[in-house]
């Protein structure tokens, strides 16, 4: 988490806010935002997706995968038990196969894919190892 824990500090400088005025951009409490930065927690799915947005960078450089803030084209963030969906099917992917890979629980694959719970960014990095893809591409930000 400490590659996150850099960019997002980057990013902030980078953006000219300060912590008090990215807590109110995501809409999250200043004590949250803290958090992030000094590397006691990570974002929610939904907060992470915020952070990209304004920030306007990809998931991979937010997260400290790529090395250069790139310029190319990003989609929207796609509903991710449709986007998780896809790519099982394209990667001809269970959900059994996909528990037994990566010692994870049935029902926690079964909250992805159903919608009731989304992964963590750090379980982000590892689907996205685990598919050879980039996250960015796992939540459909990349064609």
């Amino acid at each position: 988490m400490s590659n996150f824990v850099e960019r997002v500090k980057e990013c902030i400088k980078d953006a000219q806010i300060n912590r008090l005025e990215l807590s109110q951009k995501i809409g999250v409490a200043y004590s949250v935002v803290h958090r992030y930065v000094s590397g006691q927690s990570e974002p929610s799915f939904e907060n992470f997706v915020k952070l990209l947005y304004l920030f306007d960078c990809s998931a991979d450089y937010l997260l400290g995968m790529e090395e250069i803030h790139t310029s190319e084209k990003l989609y929207p963030v796609e509903d991710f038990k449709k986007r998780l969906r896809t790519v099982m099917k394209e990667r001809n992917i269970s959900q059994e196969k996909l528990k037994n890979d990566l010692a994870v629980s049935s029902s926690v694959i079964y909250k992805w894919v159903s919608g009731k719970a989304k992964p963590s960014t750090q379980t982000l990095i590892m689907l996205a190892k685990y598919f050879d893809c980039s996250v960015d591409y796992l939540i459909g930000r990349r064609k």
